[in-house]
């Protein structure tokens, strides 16, 4: 479709706000011209494109407020290991792709995405005697899910020299056996003596990776990402790639970039090289600051006030000392920098706020400093993110894999004080919506489900979890829309279909504000527009 004067979409259902709606819409250049009923916008239409909905619903384009969007185009190459149901068939897909490949020694089998809590014949992680029986060669490395856990191979341990005599710097560990030999298992920082070893890809081969996930992307919707990965003393090289798909015209997504500091020891050298807040342009700007103070879930690294029900021995691993994270928090303030940090469990969280209202002080939130994830929480530390005006970005979707685990892994108590988006939103806390992907698919529609149904996508009739905390389909859109603008200091012109902003919009091939909530997850899109320009439809495909 070539460039026009005015594009008139008409004959639809557009979606403003809550329970709100308009028939038809004029966009000229990039941004939406008019909003109205049919007749009144035919005296507006003067030239250009007339399209007809055919009743077809409309909503402002989606988008995710945290992922790790080059990671995902790099984890879609991977040898796919994600929803592997068995210990069994995990060693099975790796021995088999080894001969399917024939990898030699030099070579290394890397992928991401097991869940142990899934696997139906041992549901522990796989440690270097279990990948052994894959390849004894072979160096294997593979990522859990949360990307908080790393399994090896003894050949794997071999070539990254990870001995008993190896350390860790900062949160994490080297697990052991009995003789104080490594296990293959490595958790948190651990994962950093491997991950700086890593092959390295060209950066033409990732640009080549980004333009296709972004194609991906725009076929469920998605016009905008906060993306994490940017990272310490990577960062300008992968600002680099962003920066030149935009010289070339080639993004199709707009970014937002969270810079992440696993190691704070870059964050000062940052602050000096020219980075500013916000700097860059609508398709690609620099964002907040992103720290992390724990892990997960799963793999029993969130940092808890209270002792792991069904582990007793660990409350997790806090990945680095609220003093520590408050001077580092307080060095990005003072710098103008906004600030989002991953906190899961109770004491990660805590932990958080103490840090934040410590660097803070008396200076309201202005600069919208937030907490990503924000899932085992308690009553009190929701009162306190309120209270100051705290963002949460939250991945609904996560009750998918966290259901069938989460009472186990902190009892009924806080269970039931856990993922409560609702409340969050009673509350006026600015909840944005984000996939974590690759951690999962950033489809949004499933999160959007999850959102409003409470309940697993395989199991969508069962008995909803905490059934109250179930969002309206009008929030969960929201939340993935005008809430993720908001994170990013864009509400004045995206996240909504206004006039005046930005022609970032995805046409539905169903109607997503009335079909059955369980089909939610079946939303396909007919057309995605970026800049006023269509950069998916069905018929691209």
């Amino acid at each position: 479709m070539g460039d026009v004067y005015m594009k008139w979409f008409k004959n639809g259902k557009i979606y403003l706000k809550n329970n709100k709606f308009a028939e038809s819409m004029i966009v000229k250049d990039n941004r939406i011209l008019k909003i109205g009923d049919d007749h009144t916008l035919s005296f507006a239409f003067t030239e250009g494109e007339m399209i007809d909905l055919e009743g077809k619903t409309v909503i402002p384009g989606l988008i995710d407020s945290h992922l790790h969007f080059l990671m995902t185009a790099e984890f879609l190459s991977l040898l796919p290991i994600t929803g592997v149901s068995s210990m069994k068939e995990l060693i099975e897909r790796c021995r088999d792709y080894i001969v399917e490949k024939k990898m030699c020694k030099e070579e290394i089998l890397y992928s991401e995405g097991w869940n142990h809590t899934l696997f139906t014949d041992e549901k522990r992680m796989p440690n270097r005697r279990d990948l052994d029986q894959a390849s004894m060669t072979v160096p294997i490395v593979l990522v859990r899910v949360d990307r908080h856990v790393m399994s090896l191979n003894t050949a794997a341990l071999r070539y990254f020299n990870i001995t008993k005599e190896s350390k860790v710097e900062g949160g994490g560990a080297i697990l052991k056996d009995e003789q104080g030999e490594p296990t293959g298992i490595l958790t948190e920082r651990a994962l950093d003596l491997v991950k700086a070893h890593l092959p390295n890809v060209t950066s033409e081969e990732k640009k080549r990776l980004l333009k296709e996930t972004m194609s991906l992307a725009n076929r469920f919707g998605i016009t905008s990402m906060h993306t994490n990965d940017a990272k310490d003393e990577s960062i300008e090289e992968t600002l680099a790639l962003y920066s030149e798909l935009e010289d070339e015209q080639a993004l199709t997504v707009r970014f937002y970039q969270q810079i992440w500091f696993n190691d704070g020891k870059y964050l000062p050298e940052f602050l000096t090289r020219g980075f500013s807040f916000r700097k860059g342009t609508d398709w690609n700007r620099i964002g907040p600051i992103k720290f992390f103070i724990d892990g997960t879930l799963g793999s029993r690294t969130a940092a808890l006030r209270e002792p792991y029900s069904d582990e007793q021995s660990t409350k997790g691993i806090m990945t680095k000392s609220e003093e520590t994270l408050t001077n580092e928090v307080k060095l990005a303030v003072d710098n103008g920098f906004q600030v989002i940090t991953h906190g899961i469990g109770d004491q990660g969280i805590e932990t958080i706020l103490n840090a934040y209202d410590s660097a803070l002080g008396e200076l309201s939130n202005t600069l919208r400093l937030g907490i990503n994830h924000m899932q085992i929480t308690g009553l009190d530390l929701i009162d306190r993110v309120a209270e100051k005006d705290y963002l949460t970005y939250v991945q609904p979707v996560f009750l998918e894999d966290d259901l069938p685990i989460l009472y186990d892994r902190v009892g009924p108590e806080r269970a039931e004080t856990s993922y409560l988006f609702n409340t969050m939103k009673k509350k006026g806390i600015h909840q944005s919506f984000s996939s974590d992907a690759p951690v999962v698919s950033f489809n949004p529609f499933d999160s959007i489900q999850c959102a409003v149904t409470r309940n697993r996508l395989t199991d969508p009739m069962s008995d909803p979890f905490l059934p109250e905390e179930a969002m309206t389909i009008y929030d969960a859109i929201d939340a993935y829309t005008f809430e993720g603008a908001y994170a990013s200091f864009d509400e004045d012109k995206k996240g909504r279909i206004k006039e005046g902003y930005l022609a970032d919009f995805a046409i539905l091939n169903q109607d997503i504000f009335t079909t059955d909530p369980s089909k939610i997850k079946h939303t396909t899109i007919q057309s995605t527009y970026v800049n006023g320009k269509r950069v998916y439809s069905e018929e691209m495909v």
